[in-house]
């Protein structure tokens, strides 16, 4: 974490995306219907989506926080893919009642040009999803929270159909009767994109996704640099939401101790856990090898 600042913020971001989800929700369907909008319509009922996922949030960073227990020894940090799999559904959902509801205003072919205050609306559901973008990116990178970063992409989605929705009303405006319409399918099916992508994202982190592969590399490095290591056979690491585990296979002179061997452990995790934020525990095993030192070089360096 960069600033001790983003805890706060990433505990207030999804608060404030709640409530001021809802506000445009209303505010954008109530202009919708008197405006006679398909497309800000659809992006009220995909406001109300993004609220259902913050709520989701909310509730995933609440549980992620418990301590580990005998009942779940690697704590409740994989709650936060959870909520991001059920708030991909919802999402789903919302995008399926868009999609045919904007069909059938086709079929039918009665098309209303909307007022001119629903390009207003627009415009300010537009900017208000940024915001919300940039805070839930900015806090969710900072903690590596799964949860906050999906719902970071939500508002991306929520801006990106916006401006789909400002276009289908600017198309009405210019003598396109169907463009509002064709913007609300256009909305759909950024609903369904993101829905995926949120899905997608909660399985990877069930399936223990590990980290990347640069992060690897830095562990491996900090690793080396603890006195006594003298390779590194392997690293796996699992992601548990915010946080990682990590299992580590080392290398350590034969002839050394039990204690000397034990000590070694502690700070190898020591200096990990200080050093890498995302992690948050590490197992240790440790190999018995036969001294080999050429020029200074450890046997694990490359």
């Amino acid at each position: 974490m960069k600033y001790t600042e983003c805890e706060r913020c990433g505990k207030l971001s999804p608060r404030l995306s709640v409530i001021g989800n809802l506000f445009m929700a209303v505010f954008k369907f109530i202009v919708g219907a008197l405006a006679g909008s398909k497309g800000l319509i659809a992006d009220a009922l995909h406001s109300i989506a993004d609220m259902i996922s913050s709520i989701f949030v909310l509730v995933a960073l609440k549980y992620a926080e418990k301590p580990k227990d005998k009942r779940y020894p690697y704590g409740y940090g994989k709650v936060e893919y959870i909520s991001t799999i059920i708030a991909s559904l919802f999402i789903s959902l919302c995008g399926v009642t868009v999609f045919i509801d904007a069909l059938e205003s086709l079929k039918s072919g009665a098309h209303k040009a909307p007022d001119a205050i629903a390009i207003f609306a627009t415009i300010l559901s537009l900017f208000f999803s940024y915001v919300m973008y940039s805070s839930n990116t900015c806090a969710g990178t900072q903690l590596n929270s799964p949860a906050m970063l999906a719902d970071a992409a939500e508002s991306k989605a929520d801006s990106l159909t916006s401006v789909a929705v400002l276009l289908g009303l600017i198309g009405t405006k210019i003598g396109f009767e169907s463009a509002d319409t064709i913007a609300a399918i256009i909305v759909a099916f950024f609903i369904f994109r993101i829905a995926l992508e949120m899905l997608m994202g909660g399985i990877n982190g069930l399936m223990d996704t590990s980290l990347e592969p640069e992060k690897i590399d830095e562990i491996r490095r900090i690793c080396m640099s603890v006195d006594g290591v003298e390779g590194v056979r392997g690293i796996a690491a699992r992601q548990m939401g915010q946080k990682s585990r990590l299992n580590v296979d080392i290398e350590v002179l034969k002839e050394r101790t039990v204690y000397e061997t034990h000590k070694i452990a502690q700070r190898l995790k020591i200096a990990i856990i200080s050093n890498v934020d995302e992690v948050s525990d590490v197992f240790v095993r440790t190999i018995p090898v036969e001294r080999l030192r050429f020029w200074g070089f450890k046997t694990g360096d490359k």
